[in-house]
């Protein structure tokens, strides 16, 4: 027995050739160039190509002596490589009889895991949802799930996950939680229940089970990776898959960071050469490098989700703050329904099609309350009775909006101004209208690009310090965008008094 305990990191991810390999590997090799002791392990029985990412090392002994009965200790497995600091135990040449090794094989191998004597362990697991693999992955104290933009390897994931667990559940003495009666499959995509479906079940028939699956599901909470992103769509598209996975299977998934597609992989490859020692300033190799430091620091980088179980307000529904402008609802919305959408990478194997519906008539119901001041002021009163939260601070529904220490408690808003068809906008009103969401001047500014000094004129009306009419019609344009006024009622009222104190000679411009 060693006097520490090293951390242990998983990569799986369900789907084989989304580059576990690569990314498992070259986070070893990050760690161990920072001053780290790393050992890794090749786990992809019947399929070991670890080594071959580490410089294209022949090792000697491999995973499969650990397995057989009376075996060696695994922390004897050990090889050296190229790379100071990084030992392998390698998985090349495995016999076939070690692809499937039994329940104790794995339990034996877990607990020499946590003998071995280093600062971390790296295991690269194999593809598929085989127990082996879900058993390791549960294991240890970060299971990272590596994901291609497409659509097989995202369902795959959430398949992953899913499978996962239901292992955990039997882990805990909670198997039957997990069994849902055949007829009921159809129910789920994959004929897998999530996490959040065995919640609800268990809270109609047994609260204290309900508690139970609540601190298993909190506290399940594996990293994802996008690898081989090509755009920038597909380096966000983890941000999506990360609050989909949240929404529908009640996991807390966090994402740690795309990995971008670079020619370097494939070169270092042919070389037989570490990625990151070959080529330290790719594209590729910064990625891996940013998602390490996270990976690193995950325990200080935990996200906030709203309580398992509590029905999502509007504004999460949307993934906005109380104080965000009609305008910021707006982009929301469009973009929820692209993540949504039937045909999305992001709900492969996730909604099926009656959850998807209903979760398209959510954000209708959503964005007819939040982009309708009076609706929106009186659905306000009623979420947050006691006034809005401050920003940052996290969301508590029907309790005294909280302040973070050492702060002061907001100033309180004015009411939303009243208006219609046949509302006189003047600069005050635009003023009030602004004030009463929480939009800072300065944020408008920033947005569009509109010196603060002109901002403070249009809404003081102080048209002196105002260019030609034609930039104030773009300005007030923007202005009332963000605002959530009519963009047209607003040119029509407030240049009317803005042309009447200006020089005859502008009084004619458009």
């Amino acid at each position: 027995m060693t006097s520490s305990v090293p951390r242990v990191v998983a990569v799986g991810g369900g789907k084989g050739g989304t580059g576990k390999s690569l990314l498992a590997a070259n986070i070893g090799i990050f760690l161990a160039t920072v001053g780290n002791r790393v050992v890794m392990i090749d786990a992809a029985l019947g399929g070991a190509s670890l080594h071959t990412f580490i410089g294209g090392i022949r090792p000697r002994r491999t995973l499969a002596e650990a397995l057989a009965q009376d075996g060696a200790h695994l922390a004897d497995l050990r090889e050296s490589t190229p790379v100071p600091g990084l030992d392998l135990v390698a998985g090349q040449r495995d016999p076939i009889w070690v692809a499937n090794p039994r329940t104790g094989q794995v339990k034996r191998l877990q607990e020499q895991v946590r003998e071995i004597d280093a600062d971390w362990v790296i295991i690269d697991l194999g593809p598929g949802t085989s127990t082996w693999a879900l058993d390791l992955f549960l294991a240890a104290d970060h299971g990272v799930l590596v994901v291609t933009p497409e659509p097989t390897a995202v369902e795959l994931a959430y398949r992953f996950v899913r499978g996962a667990f239901l292992r955990q559940l039997r882990a805990a003495g909670l198997g039957e939680a997990g069994k849902v009666p055949t007829q009921q499959l159809r129910e789920y995509e994959s004929g897998i229940p999530s996490p959040l479906d065995l919640y609800y079940r268990a809270l109609d028939r047994d609260p204290e089970l309900a508690d139970k699956l609540e601190d298993l599901i909190v506290g399940f909470a594996p990293r994802l990776v996008i690898n081989g992103a090509r755009s920038k769509a597909e380096m966000e598209l983890g941000d999506a898959v990360a609050s989909a996975g949240r929404r529908r299977l009640g996991l807390p998934l966090a994402y740690i960071g795309p990995v971008e597609y670079d020619e370097a992989v494939w070169v270092a490859l042919r070389r037989k050469r570490p990625l990151l020692i070959e080529h330290p300033e790719s594209r590729v190799a910064k990625c891996i490098e940013k998602v390490t430091r996270r990976l690193m620091g995950h325990d200080s980088d935990r996200h906030v989700w709203p309580e398992i179980g509590r029905e999502e307000t509007y504004y999460e529904l949307f993934e906005v703050a109380p104080t965000s402008s009609f305008e910021d609802i707006r982009r929301a919305n469009r973009h929820v329904r692209e993540v949504y959408g039937p045909e999305s990478v992001v709900v492969s194997g996730l909604y099926t099609r009656e959850r998807l519906d209903e979760l398209y008539r959510r954000f209708d119901e959503a964005y007819s309350v939040l982009m309708d001041a009076a609706k929106r002021k009186a659905y306000d009163h009623m979420l947050f009775p006691d006034g809005m939260p401050s920003l940052g601070v996290p969301m508590v529904v029907g309790e005294s909006a909280p302040v973070a220490v050492g702060e002061a408690q907001p100033a309180e808003r004015p009411p939303m101004p009243d208006t219609d068809e046949g509302t006189q906008f003047t600069g005050p009103i635009l003023q009030q209208m602004r004030e009463a969401q929480g939009i800072d001047l300065r944020d408008i500014a920033e947005r569009t690009k509109i010196g603060m000094t002109y901002l403070r004129a249009i809404e003081g009306e102080i048209f002196s310090k105002l260019p030609a009419t034609v930039y104030v019609r773009g300005f007030l344009v923007e202005y009332a965008k963000i605002v959530g006024a009519d963009p047209d009622r607003v040119l029509e009222t407030y240049l009317e008094r803005y042309r009447r104190t200006r020089a005859p000679s502008e009084a004619g411009e458009a």
